[in-house]
C-alpha cells in the first residue's frame, strides 16, 4: 500500500498467528462450503510457512 507521500503506508492488521488460528478453525467448519474451507486451509498454510521461515518481520 502506498501512502499519500509516495512511501509505504502503515497498515494495521491482525497478528499473523491469530490469522492462522482463525483460518484453521473456520476451515474446519463443515457448514462452510468446501471451496472456502480449502481456501482457508491454504491461506493458513501459507502464512504459517512465512512465520516458520521468519519472513514476516515479527519481533
Amino acid at each position: 500500500m502506498v501512502g499519500s507521500t509516495g512511501r509505504m503506508a502503515v497498515m494495521r492488521t491482525v497478528d499473523p498467528r491469530t490469522f492462522v488460528e482463525f483460518k484453521r478453525w473456520i476451515g474446519g467448519q463443515t457448514s462452510r462450503p468446501a471451496a472456502r474451507r480449502q481456501r482457508d486451509a491454504r491461506q493458513a498454510e501459507i502464512v504459517q510457512r512465512l512465520l516458520d521461515e521468519s519472513l514476516l518481520g515479527l519481533v
